[in-house]
């Protein structure tokens, strides 16, 4: 051991403290385990809660980003006090299956019985555009009356368009390909005509800024995971449904096990990968996943729409037409045989909120029958996923 360094020894082992790390250490000490958790930054809450999720949301609603930040902040700090998890600042890589190493102000070394590797993903990066900015600088950079280039055709690629849009900059959209490929064309094409989207490969020097908004890749090269015996297939790790790696002592969540654009999902997995490491019979159930973007109207599907589909136009809600938002839409998908709901998308305000329903019917293995006769709120938006119901049951 050199000077300076030292060692200790703890149940469970975090390695990243974004939302599906901090969520797995905390669990993890809820249910007894002693718990260290790893992250370089002063505060924990990651990429998510200082550069892209919280901070894009809020200037996409006019919220004031920095107080929610700090607010957010101090209650992470707070729980970790109260669950008496353990707080190491600084960079780990695995020294073998038992052992990690942290490099911050200190060295340290931990062994432990369990890890769990949260560390997330890297910064993007374009050899087209050597001098472009990363999307999440979008709501801190003061960009006004500027000539925008996105380039990318994710989530956050559409929600920057909207934001500069409305902030008075003229932006064009470069998606490399179809826009939100994994949403519903028809959802889609209700916001894609707000924006200009070119198909050739646009010159930077026609533009003032160039943002990247693509997919990020896995940050797993500097963890050496080949000393844990962990797997990776195209850099990110490999994992099942408990979110267990080739080690079954190590657990992977996040994007850095390729969960891309979901803080949902890396959630859930962190409370199962604490669950499963806690010796706990726990799954990840990712068949209903939501998929939602904060564009202007909302965007937000769940499920599959590969047989019957039927859509209610907003102009039947007094709510809607009362607000000035008759241009969304509802969209159900359903088996024709059991009237089995297979899909549901929703376009609007609130859509992103609205979604839920829609994920707890699938879930339940809910019918049209169900949804129909399910007793909304009125006059309301939500009311319109049982009118979608009832038009399917009469035939469209």
């Amino acid at each position: 051991m050199v000077v300076g360094q030292f060692s200790q020894d703890v149940d469970i082992l975090v390695i990243g403290g974004g939302p599906a790390g901090y969520t797995a250490a905390f669990r993890a000490a809820e249910l007894g385990k002693t718990v260290a958790i790893v992250d370089p930054s002063d505060t924990l809450g990651g990429a998510c809660l200082h550069h892209a999720c919280i901070p894009s949301k809020s200037s996409l609603l006019g919220a004031d980003a920095s107080s929610a930040v700090d607010t957010l902040c101090k209650g992470l700090e707070q729980k970790c006090k109260s669950l008496d998890v353990e707080r190491l600042y600084g960079v780990a890589h695995f020294e073998n299956k038992k052992t990690a190493q942290v490099t911050g102000e200190v060295v340290s070394v931990v062994k432990f019985k369990k890890a769990i590797i949260a560390s997330g993903s890297k910064t993007r990066t374009n050899a087209a555009f050597p001098n472009a900015i990363q999307v999440e600088n979008v709501y801190t950079d003061a960009l006004e009356h500027k000539n925008v280039l996105i380039v990318g055709n994710t989530p956050s690629a559409v929600e920057a368009a909207t934001f500069l849009q409305a902030n008075k900059n003229t932006v064009t959209i470069w998606a490399e390909g179809e826009l939100l490929p994994t949403f519903q064309k028809q959802l889609v094409k209700g916001i894609q005509r707000q924006f200009t989207v070119c198909i050739e490969a646009p010159s930077p020097e026609d533009f003032d800024f160039v943002i990247l908004a693509s997919h990020r890749l896995p940050e797993t090269g500097s963890l050496q995971l080949e000393n844990a015996n962990v797997d990776v297939s195209y850099g990110f790790i490999t994992t099942n449904d408990s979110c267990a790696t080739s080690n079954p002592k190590i657990y992977a969540v996040g994007e850095c096990a390729g969960c891309a654009h979901s803080a949902a999902l890396a959630i859930a997995q962190g409370h199962v990968a604490s669950e499963s490491a806690c010796g706990l019979d726990s799954h990840v159930d990712s068949f209903f996943v939501p998929q939602v973007v904060w564009t202007n109207p909302e965007i937000a599907q769940v499920g599959a729409f590969d047989d019957e589909i039927v859509t209610v136009r907003w102009g039947n809600s007094g709510l809607a037409v009362a607000l000035g938002q008759q241009n969304g839409i509802t969209m159900l998908g359903y088996e024709k045989g059991s009237q089995a709901i297979t899909g549901v998308g929703i376009v609007g305000s609130g859509a992103t909120e609205m979604i839920a329903t829609g994920v707890l019917a699938l879930e339940m293995g809910a019918t049209l029958y169900d949804l129909s006769s399910t007793i909304h709120p009125h006059p309301t938006r939500s009311e319109l996923l049982a009118s979608c119901a009832r038009q399917a049951l009469s035939g469209h």
